[in-house]
């Protein structure tokens, strides 16, 4: 018997002994099974305990620059302000605030090793695809085009922008450029877009988790919970054209709230990856 077929059989759950009948009709001993199968537990702990690694770090890396933003450029309610306040204070930054924001960018990159070790945690518990993977690989990619615009095409704008030798008719035409950037770049791909399949991920990989077994079934469902806030913060960024929807200011709590879970979920991890190896 070929050992892809004894590993489908087992990763789906499937050990009863005529499972393990050879498609010519004879049956496979043993021996050659154990021979044939890696040892699934070891294997389901170890990617249990990089996931949780992965995990932490990724919080840790979002966590840090996002706290020093809040406390050396007023994020996110600068985002709020007008180009002329915002191309001003991020000049006064320096380089210290490119590189924050640089290592704030990267940090986004940084859940595509998550969501891809989620997705192999689903594959070891027999679960089939469900599309959180690209929900979780294209939000950061999205958020990660937001945040570097800030590394990559703002400071070029504020530094021409607060030039002694520039015109008035310079820096009113620099400030739409940037708006158009800061709209585009931030608020289209960023916020709405990025945020919004950053909250379809938190959907599908909860009903996965819960499928799986892979943390308790509360757990799973305290991501779920965290929804309503995804979605209702958007109106935020649609209060702008759109008056008539009253404005909610819920991303921040939608963040906090989603990095804890996250972090309860690594410990989760964490433990059941020592038990099964202990």
């Amino acid at each position: 018997m070929k050992p892809k077929y004894i590993l489908s059989k087992l990763l789906t759950g499937d050990a009863t002994p005529a499972a393990f009948a050879a498609p010519s009709g004879g049956t496979i001993t043993r021996a050659a099974l154990e021979n044939a199968m890696p040892d699934r537990p070891v294997s389901m702990a170890r990617a249990q305990a990089q996931l949780a690694l992965a995990l932490i770090v990724f919080v840790i890396a979002a966590a840090v620059p996002y706290s020093w933003l809040i406390a050396h450029f007023a994020y996110p309610g600068i985002l709020q302000a007008s180009a002329v306040e915002i191309l001003t204070k991020f000049h006064a930054g320096g380089s210290s605030l490119v590189f924050a924001w640089l290592v704030f960018g990267v940090s986004a990159l940084l859940f595509i090793p998550v969501a891809l070790g989620f997705e192999r945690l689903f594959a070891l518990s027999g679960l089939k695809p469900n599309g959180s993977a690209l929900m979780g690989t294209a939000s950061a990619l999205l958020q990660a085009i937001g945040l570097l615009r800030w590394v990559l095409v703002v400071p070029a704008l504020a530094s021409s922008y607060v030039a002694a030798d520039s015109a008035s008719a310079t820096r009113e035409a620099i400030a739409v450029v940037f708006d158009a950037v800061h709209r585009y770049g931030g608020m289209v791909l960023g916020e709405f877009l990025g945020q919004l399949l950053l909250a379809a991920w938190t959907g599908l990989a909860g009903l996965q988790m819960m499928r799986a077994n892979l943390v308790p079934r509360w757990l799973a469902v305290l991501g779920c919970l965290t929804l309503p806030l995804w979605v209702l913060g958007q109106s935020k960024l649609l209060h702008g054209v759109l008056p008539a929807i009253p404005p909610f200011d819920l991303i921040p709590l939608a963040f906090m709230a989603w990095e804890l879970w996250l972090v309860a979920i690594a410990v989760v991890l964490l433990a059941r990856a020592w038990r099964a190896q202990a």
